[in-house]
């Protein structure tokens, strides 16, 4: 078995077959394994996964009780990857890798041999020239498909590096990681520690003009929103005191002190948004730890 495939399926009944379909023209092998972490799902993601796993088996289902994409990912790497694969790919179960994209992946690993990790190109979506422009000037990953080395698997855990529980956009923190060459700190100039492959890309549905669809785009709106002042807040940690101070969860960046410097971004589809999570931020740290 050279390669290892995690899949993150949160509420993807629907489009969960289709991303397991697509592994196989990607360059998933006879021996190769697919893992599916089925997180916090309120659908029949589960039953899906159980019965595409019987038909399959290659696949591992993983059923975690708590929805949330940064604790999955250290269930992956903490606990449910095998340290003697090479190379462990990440995608979400809402996008289909294109025909080659996990070979690409781990072609592109192989020829350079000091990379941690391997980004993939979005192929579909308005934004995708702008996106994949920006992945490919500041060497950055996307969370929808990349992969990560054995060895990379091999530093979070003697580092015992783990992403904070309730982040968004892990896909960032894992660049700035890698960036920084797993310290932290202002020096993030190790570009080599990720490689784009280009020939690697990936496909999703585009939002339509519906209510089901509208109420994705808000939900993403506030992510978006909770994202940005966790880049303000956690950044500014991680660039002082390194990735010794990484918090164990990410509501323990705000502090009363963190909460006061941040202000809404002053445009018209930002502004309620921030204002609404800048709310729920500091209604949370009210909370005891406990109701967290």
């Amino acid at each position: 078995m050279s390669i290892s495939v995690c899949i993150f399926a949160r509420n993807e009944e629907q489009r969960l077959p289709q991303c397991l379909g697509a592994l196989d023209a990607a360059g998933l092998g006879a021996e190769d394994q697919s893992h599916i972490l089925i997180n916090g799902c309120t659908d029949d993601t589960a039953k899906v996964a159980r019965s595409l796993a019987a038909a399959d088996a290659r696949i591992t289902i993983h059923e975690l009780p708590i929805g949330d994409k940064a604790n999955a990912w250290n269930e992956y790497v903490h606990r449910i990857a095998d340290p003697a694969v090479p190379v462990h790919v990440f995608i979400d179960g809402d996008i289909t890798a294109s025909g080659g994209a996990i070979i690409a992946l781990e072609a592109a690993l192989r020829a350079s041999p000091e990379a941690y990790a391997a980004a993939a190109l979005p192929a579909a979506g308005r934004s995708r020239r702008s996106w994949a422009t920006l992945l490919l000037s500041n060497n950055y990953l996307s969370g929808n498909l990349y992969a990560l080395s054995g060895a990379a698997l091999a530093a979070f855990r003697q580092r015992a590096l783990r992403l904070p529980f309730g982040a968004k956009g892990e896909d960032g923190i894992i660049t700035y990681l890698m960036l920084t060459d797993m310290e932290g700190g202002t020096d993030d100039t190790h570009r080599h520690r990720i490689v784009i492959a280009e020939d690697a890309t990936f496909e999703f549905d585009s939002l339509q003009a519906n209510w089901r669809d509208l109420h994705l785009y808000r939900r993403r709106l506030r992510r978006y929103s909770e994202r940005h002042f966790q880049k303000q807040v956690l950044y500014r940690l991680l660039k002082e005191q390194g990735v010794r101070v990484m918090p164990e969860t990410i509501y323990d960046i705000y502090t009363k002190e963190a909460l006061a410097t941040l202000r809404p971004r002053l445009d018209p589809v930002n502004y309620w948004f921030d204002a609404a999570t800048l709310k729920r931020l500091r209604e949370k740290r009210r909370l005891p730890a406990a109701a967290l």
